[in-house]
């Protein structure tokens, strides 16, 4: 597997948000463990990957990367940095990052989302620079001795399980490919909707005359099923 993709790769971690005066505008957290076994089963082929020590050393010395949402590729914030990095800087564990998110009205539903813990992935994208692989065994072992980081943040839908990251089913991520199920996403999350609740709550009642309630007990209104694409949403977050 030596021959496996390098450039503009992503990998998932976890973080938590802190709250500093009280507020909760800042995430810390590890963008990457090292000699942590991750098995990457992807369109980059089955192999089991490790980070060494010192793979960030060279790049977060020339460079720091930004802090977008979902990669950039989230439809109310864009491209547009959502938080300032603080601190970033490799330990005995990883890679730690503290950043503090910005304080604006397209910011805010991803904070909130963070705080309800509807969101709790980061994901960083990186080019590798310098590895070494061993092919011994069954499965071919990469490890990262050199990485080049480019950005980093929040996401929905990890793109890799981690030791602390929860499993995203493959459906998941297949439904994430059709744009009305991540518009209808985008919506849920911008709305400031509790996703929990939306594992109980029924299918939305429609009044006749154009109101919508989903407590509405008159004789003129009806419950209309949810559409494909919020069906495969709700699927998508694991809460239908």
């Amino acid at each position: 597997m030596s021959n496996a993709p390098k450039a503009l790769l992503t990998r998932a971690a976890t973080f938590t948000t802190r709250a500093a005066d009280d507020d909760g505008f800042t995430l810390e957290g590890y963008a990457a463990v090292f000699d942590s076994p991750t098995l990457i089963d992807s369109w980059e082929g089955r192999f089991e990957e490790r980070i060494a020590p010192g793979a960030f050393a060279k790049t977060i010395q020339e460079r720091t990367p930004v802090v977008q949402f979902d990669h950039g590729h989230d439809i109310a914030t864009g491209s547009v940095p959502i938080a300032a990095i603080d601190d970033i800087r490799e330990d005995k564990r990883g890679l730690f990052v503290a950043a503090r998110m910005f304080d604006n009205p397209r910011v805010e539903p991803i904070r909130q989302a963070i705080a309800g813990g509807a969101i709790d992935g980061m994901s960083f994208r990186f080019r590798v620079v310098r590895e070494e692989w061993d092919e011994s065994g069954d499965t071919d072992v990469r490890t990262i001795r050199e990485a080049e980081l480019f950005e980093l943040g929040p996401v929905v839908f990890p793109a890799y399980e981690q030791t602390t990251v929860g499993v995203r089913s493959r459906q998941a991520l297949d439904a994430l490919q059709d744009p009305e199920v991540r518009s209808e996403l985008a919506r849920i999350l911008a709305t400031g909707t509790d996703v929990k609740s939306l594992a109980t709550n029924p299918d939305p009642v429609t009044d006749h005359s154009g109101s919508t309630d989903s407590d509405s007990q008159t004789t003129h209104s009806e419950r209309q099923p949810r559409s494909r694409a919020q069906r495969d949403a709700l699927a998508a977050l694991h809460l239908h």
